[in-house]
């Protein structure tokens, strides 16, 4: 709002910023900037990038966390309901559980529908999708993928992937 308010002048820096926090009584925000070190110089390129740019990288963290919400209890009825095409696929979040579920938190596609995990090989429940659903978690953070396996795609669980399997609601798993 405050970009949208002061245009794309490259000269906005943090002190018009937390006067523009002072104004709309945004006192959390402007006490935290003005008391954590280095923020006000991050504040400062933050507001020097563009102004779609930004957006656009908002737009992607909205996404992000509009998947997560669509799979919540509390929160998917609404989710869904703002946006209908939110939400991992069941086969996605069977790939992450299986994945926080095993030692290695390595995860092997090597075609055909086949996931290879810890020794043993799983036949994906929809074929089609494995490979949005395995590029879908990257994008999202929850996997990394690799080139450790020599026989088709790798996948090894972040940290982010493995809070997410902790948040979903038991049997929620595709």
């Amino acid at each position: 709002m405050y970009r949208q308010e002061r245009g794309s002048r490259k000269d906005l820096d943090h002190r018009d910023f937390i006067e523009w926090l002072e104004y709309h009584r945004h006192e959390d925000i402007k006490e935290l900037i003005t008391h954590t070190f280095n923020l006000q110089s991050q504040v400062d390129d933050l507001l020097r990038q563009d102004h779609r740019e930004i957006l656009r990288q908002l737009g992607e963290v909205n996404g992000i966390v509009g998947d997560i919400l669509a799979r919540m209890d509390s929160f998917k009825a609404v989710a869904l309901t703002i946006s209908p095409d939110l939400g991992l696929s069941d086969q996605a979040l069977g790939f992450l559980r299986l994945l926080a579920g095993s030692k290695t938190a390595e995860l092997a596609a090597p075609g055909e529908g086949q996931i290879f995990v810890d020794g043993s090989f799983y036949q994906a429940t929809d074929e089609r999708f494995v490979d949005d659903d395995l590029r879908t978690l990257a994008q999202h953070g929850f996997v990394t993928p690799g080139s450790r396996s020599s026989t088709g795609k790798y996948f090894k669980l972040t940290r982010r992937g493995a809070k997410l399997v902790e948040l979903l609601p038991p049997g929620d798993n595709g």
